[in-house]
């Protein structure tokens, strides 16, 4: 994915980079995505997403829930391994329960291969073969714990109003390479992407029933989530 740029954030993520924690399986799901063209999370992002899915598994446990996560990308694979690395249990594998969302067989049949690689349980995922948008609106009201997107910008706004009913009650929905590299923040860019970013942005800063946070992972990273009444 596109990073940002800067001395201090490129240090930090260099080290984090030299230091992450890379697996076989997902070292081998994340050759495979790149020789097929797909963005994947960098190892900042992957933490995030790993950190997320243990909280959630904490949680989970104590209310006696599966965690559950949606994942709305090309590369479900490595976005699924590290998801999966948060939610634990036999081996750090097999508890939880990812749905991928993905109308490309050839997709589906790269996440099938990380997953298999991995020794994930054939019950612990299914694949979903729509467009995001259809699909994740399809999906049961209130039953997930993290929905992760990585989606055109020209689509953010659309993806938040779809996305966050399927969310449990303190569910984060991330939102991937959501803030292009920070160019909204140019005043000479008016092309039609960047005009998109600032807009969609504004929405959601507008909107009293979400809480957002905007961090500077991969070309910046969107996580929302809903506030309770």
């Amino acid at each position: 994915m596109n990073v940002n740029t800067g001395s201090a954030l490129d240090a930090v993520r260099a080290y984090v980079d030299a230091t992450a924690v890379v697996d076989d399986p997902l070292a081998e799901a994340r050759t495979a995505a790149d020789e097929y063209g797909l963005l994947t999370p960098d190892a900042m992002t992957g933490e995030l997403l790993t950190f997320l899915a243990a909280r959630a598994t904490a949680a989970g446990t104590a209310a006696g829930e599966q965690p559950t996560a949606v994942v709305m990308s090309p590369a479900a694979g490595v976005t699924g391994l590290y998801l999966f690395a948060g939610f634990g249990g036999d081996g750090g594998r097999n508890r939880g329960h990812v749905t991928c969302i993905d109308p490309e067989a050839a997709h589906q049949h790269l996440a099938r291969q990380a997953f298999a690689a991995a020794d994930i349980r054939p019950s612990a995922f299914r694949f979903l073969p729509s467009s995001p948008l259809e699909g994740v609106t399809r999906l049961a009201v209130d039953a997930y714990d993290i929905v992760v997107s990585d989606c055109p910008v020209e689509l953010v706004a659309a993806t938040v109003d779809a996305a966050l009913p399927a969310l449990r009650p303190g569910g984060v929905l991330i939102l991937l390479d959501s803030l292009l590299d920070g160019t909204a923040a140019d005043p000479a860019r008016t092309d039609r992407e960047t005009t998109a970013v600032r807009d969609t942005q504004q929405q959601l800063r507008d909107r009293t029933d979400l809480a957002v946070a905007r961090l500077p992972l991969g070309a910046g990273a969107t996580l929302v989530t809903k506030l309770t009444a």
